[in-house]
């Protein structure tokens, strides 16, 4: 570790130099006090190509090599090679002594979530989460209005998805693929879960009911069955004619008695930007907590594998075909 206090500089490598890595995780390193130590694909011209891209110093194809290197240093690890080789390469990025960040989903279950949350206590190194949506300006205002005391107590939860038509032979995955950013943002409005009761239509289409354990209750429907058309809209019921919705564009609208009392909205040109979309928050607070030395405020492996829990409970409830407790997970 070289970094030490809030004016330094943190030392990253980066496993991972495909095209979600390459869309959504090296642009926003120019924006951070970072520098590139090291990149690690198992395609050495794709590693070489962002090591030129962002300035890199090292370039790796055997992450176990970089680990143990010692012609260069680094202060974290940031992965994103997709959740089914995850798992193992945090594990041994925390037990080598790195902080990690992932992107979402950790792994392909909460029984591997567990597993980097177990080797994150015994390693103590921090293993962060990337779900970006806890990090959207409009969902952490959607939040913030939530919690305020005039919007009382959070009674219904409403949330509407698609990503439109699913790759071919994706079946019932992209609900972990994609759809598991939005059962955390659930979690991330309205706490732990404790039961879910799903239904499912041909792998394309899920419906869920959320029991929460402030007693409040959700619906949650996900599907890649529109074609093209992205939807992503939230309803939120509080107390006393006290209402939230966000649209598809990202505007936000806060209601009382049906008057509106606040509206958040953003220009069509910044819909698909790294702040707004949350890529950016997540890893400026990943970094912040590599230089400060602490944990990051929220999207930590312990809150990644509730989430997780979460979407077993989903998908096991759509296959047996009843209510489904998440202590049962």
């Amino acid at each position: 570790m070289t970094a030490s206090g809030i004016d330094q500089r943190v030392r990253l490598a980066v496993i991972g130099a495909g095209e979600h890595a390459s869309e959504r995780i090296y642009p926003c390193l120019s924006f951070l006090p970072v520098d590139l130590a090291a990149v690690c694909d198992l395609d050495d011209s794709r590693a070489r190509g962002k090591a030129r891209a962002f300035a890199g110093e090292e370039v790796y194809t055997d992450y176990k090599k970089m680990l143990k290197a010692i012609e260069v240093e680094f202060d974290a690890v940031v992965i994103c090679t997709g959740h089914a080789t995850q798992p193992a390469l945090a594990i041994d990025a925390m037990e080598a002594g790195y902080p990690v960040w992932t992107e979402a989903p950790p792994g392909p279950s909460a029984t591997d979530a567990a597993a980097m949350w177990e080797s994150s206590s015994r390693s103590g190194q921090t293993c962060m989460t990337g779900f970006m949506k806890r990090f959207s300006p409009v969902y952490q205002k959607m939040r913030t209005a939530i919690a305020s005391t005039e919007f009382g107590a959070p009674s219904m939860l409403s949330i509407n998805w698609s990503m439109g038509q699913r790759p071919h032979g994706w079946g019932n995955s992209f609900v972990l693929e994609s759809g598991i950013h939005v059962i955390d943002l659930a979690r991330y409005m309205f706490g732990d879960v404790t039961q879910v009761f799903a239904k499912e239509h041909d792998g394309h289409s899920y419906v869920a009911t959320l029991t929460f354990a402030n007693g409040s209750i959700g619906t949650l429907t996900m599907t890649v069955n529109r074609v093209d058309q992205f939807t992503e809209e939230l309803h939120v019921t509080g107390d006393h004619g006290h209402y939230i919705k966000t649209d598809t564009s990202g505007r936000m609208m806060r209601y009382h008695s049906g008057e509106v009392v606040e509206v958040c909205d953003r220009p069509l040109s910044l819909q698909d930007s790294l702040k707004d979309i949350g890529y950016l928050g997540e890893l400026t607070e990943f970094v912040a907590a590599v230089r400060e030395d602490r944990q990051p405020a929220t999207a930590t492996i312990d809150c990644a594998y509730q989430t997780m829990r979460v979407h077993d409970a989903i998908l096991r409830s759509a296959h047996e075909g009843g209510a489904v407790d998440i202590d049962d997970i």
